[in-house]
């Protein structure tokens, strides 16, 4: 397999089409937490491991 190395307008070009799909990313993550912050919310306050229960021992379960 032959390979070339790209010339600096291609280097270029690259480096700003990798930009532009960093900031499309960044942009889309941004707006799905939105959307599932606001859709999830009284869910996520709810859940044994964000209101510190999750380690929280049964009654009864006490070691001796």
């Amino acid at each position: 397999m032959n390979y070339r190395r790209l010339t600096p307008e291609e280097i270029e070009d690259l480096r700003a089409e990798m930009r532009a799909a960093g900031e499309w990313c960044k942009a889309e993550l941004a707006k799905r937490r939105r959307e599932r912050g606001e859709t999830n919310a009284v869910e996520t306050s709810a859940s044994p491991i964000t209101n510190g229960e999750a380690f929280r021992s049964a009654p009864g379960d006490e070691q001796v």
